[in-house]
């Protein structure tokens, strides 16, 4: 079973989703988040679905150890979060492996957190909900309404792909001297006379030490209705009730479904989030807000959350693109990712988004007499993801692949045994030139293939278009012998290859060069906002290659494989580049 062991659970955890909706009538209370958008903000970053459980941390002390690779993320008050003992910022996504210790520290501002984990908890529901309401016995990891304790094992999904979100900024603000909640009055408004009214609206009350998930009660001035006593009648989230003391209690989420203490109305929902967030001793006051005016603002803030999303962290996703696409490592391509600086992928989109002129895209790697499946693959992605943005690309090849490509795509042909460089980049004037799985000249300036077999006599010169051209380059390659490689020479000794020696402006590597052209539009979706991959269809690409004579780059046949990987592995790194980036 893959999770989280409990090592400590702080003053008290607790499992909560949305709540338990629908059973007033066999006398269950909904419970679910005391804070509703720090629970709502937690599932975002997550990339969960709306009802997703997390764990609700109460004043804080939490101290979990993982079993699997996720991505948690932490928001609400502000508490101090620790990841193997380095502190780190809540209100974002961060990725977990196996192995990793969780230490939630003690509220600094606030009372409580919010800890969400990619597909959310694996908590059985009861009655439709797992929230915990210990009054009931009911929810909760065992269902019998207990909080989170010492040992317990926290179940989960486990290696789900999830953006690097981050908000910009927490909902939380360092508190006032003074809360005002909004209140919404109800029908028994009228047992309250205008001095009792005045009274309420006017004066402060203290937060005191007897508030739970139950109720917030609150001292100060005493006020009373006309009301003994009523009939116990249904009770609505956030109504203000007087008992015979005269001091309100504000019914909170884990409240009981009926009551018979007169109440002057109920708390603005959007205002429960506040007040869930403050401590013992905080001061609050009232005012009056009208149904027209809940409304109204209950409205604004949907349009508000529906526009406002957590952002990707650009940095921290080119870091998951690199690792996710040298992660089967067939070819050594790990040992050299760490020997190109840190976000390669987000530099080389950012080379694309600010170059969309015309762009020449390299690519053919000769095979048997014809032209393997990885890199056209990649380079009609590019092609079609350029175009797109308004770019102007053209894939620049050799025969067979040319005679495939010309009739659907602008195309411009290099022979072996040529140096067209000169003439090309005067004709083309580009703004960006793309290398994929183009082979690259090796020391001794001849061409290589990954069995050591010289090909020199197949390959056009494209090396010469990378190192003159007057703008920047980006190589994308998957053995070490592509155009580009250069960049890499000190790694590129520890693989038992003739290296390209060629190099470039930003050099990518990939198990798979066609994944590389992926990663790389996956980063531009980001930038650009819009789902680039989305058409992506691997098999139907591969397909159409294969009617035009193309070859699998291992096997030498022609089959619907890359580098002899089935397309369907191919389709799937498209799908994670997808959810990794937020589009899927």
């Amino acid at each position: 079973m893959k999770g989280f062991l409990v090592i400590e659970p702080g003053i008290l955890s607790s499992f909560q989703d949305l709540g338990r909706l629908g059973q007033h009538d066999i006398g269950l209370t909904v419970g679910g988040p005391m804070d509703a958008l720090s629970f709502r903000n937690a599932n975002q970053l997550c990339s969960n679905d709306k009802n997703a459980s997390l764990i609700e941390i109460m004043v804080g002390g939490l101290i979990i150890e993982s079993n699997l690779m996720t991505y948690i993320a932490l928001t609400g008050a502000s508490f101090p979060l620790k990841i193997n003992g380095t502190f780190l910022s809540g209100s974002t996504t961060h990725k977990i492996y196996p192995g990793d210790r969780i230490e939630i520290g003690f509220a600094e501002d606030g009372m409580r957190g919010y800890l969400a984990v990619a597909g959310g908890f694996s908590v059985e529901p009861v009655f439709g909900s797992c929230s915990t309401v210990k009054r009931e016995k009911i929810g909760g990891l065992y269902g019998d309404g207990q909080p989170i304790t010492r040992g317990d094992f926290l179940p989960c999904p486990d290696n789900m792909a999830c953006p690097p979100f981050f908000w910009e900024s927490n909902h939380l603000s360092k508190h006032s001297e003074i809360t005002t909640l909004r209140v919404i009055l109800g029908y028994q408004v009228q047992t309250f006379d205008s001095m009792q009214k005045s009274t309420f609206f006017n004066s402060e009350y203290i937060l005191s030490d007897r508030n739970d998930r139950m109720g917030a009660r609150l001292t100060g001035p005493s006020v009373k209705s006309s009301l003994d006593g009523i009939l116990s009648e249904g009770i609505c989230l956030g109504a203000i009730q007087f008992p015979p003391d005269g001091m309100p209690i504000i019914l909170l989420r884990d409240r009981q479904t009926i009551g018979g203490y007169p109440k002057i109305g109920s708390v603005f929902s959007l205002d429960l989030d506040k007040l869930s967030q403050l401590s013992p001793h905080s001061k609050v006051c009232f005012e009056q807000l009208s149904i027209e005016e809940a409304h109204n603002l209950l409205h604004l803030d949907l349009a508000r959350s529906n526009r406002h999303k957590p952002r990707v962290n650009l940095k921290a996703l080119s870091g998951e693109i690199e690792q996710l696409l040298v992660d089967k490592n067939p070819r050594g391509m790990r040992t050299l990712c760490d020997a190109i600086e840190p976000g390669s992928y987000l530099r080389a989109a950012q080379l694309i988004n600010n170059n969309l002129g015309k762009i020449l895209i390299g690519t053919g790697f000769p095979v048997n007499n014809t032209f393997e499946t990885d890199g056209p693959a990649g380079a009609i992605a590019l092609y079609n993801g350029i175009k797109k943005l308004g770019g102007d690309p053209v894939i620049v090849c050799d025969n067979p692949l040319l005679g495939l490509l010309e009739s659907s795509f602008n195309t411009c042909e290099i022979q072996p045994n040529q140096n067209s460089a000169t003439k090309l980049l005067k004709k083309y004037q580009p703004s960006l030139i793309i290398s994929i799985e183009r082979p690259g000249k090796a020391s001794d300036g001849h061409y290589y293939n990954m069995r050591g077999d010289n090909i020199t006599p197949e390959c056009a010169d494209f090396d010469s278009i990378v190192l003159h051209a007057d703008c920047p380059s980006i190589c994308i390659g998957d053995g070490g012998n592509e155009v580009g490689m250069g960049n890499v020479s000190e790694a590129l000794k520890k693989l038992n290859i003739n290296p390209s020696i060629t190099d470039c402006e930003e050099l990518l590597v990939a198990d798979v060069s066609n994944w590389g052209a992926h990663g790389l539009l996956a980063i531009l979706s980001r930038l650009t906002d819009q789902d680039l991959l989305a058409e992506w269809d691997n098999e139907k690409v591969l397909a159409y290659l294969s009617k035009g004579g193309s070859v699998d780059g291992v096997t030498g046949k022609n089959t619907l494989t890359e580098d002899g990987m089935d397309s369907s592995i191919s389709q799937n790194i498209v799908n994670k580049l997808r959810k990794l980036s937020g589009f899927y």
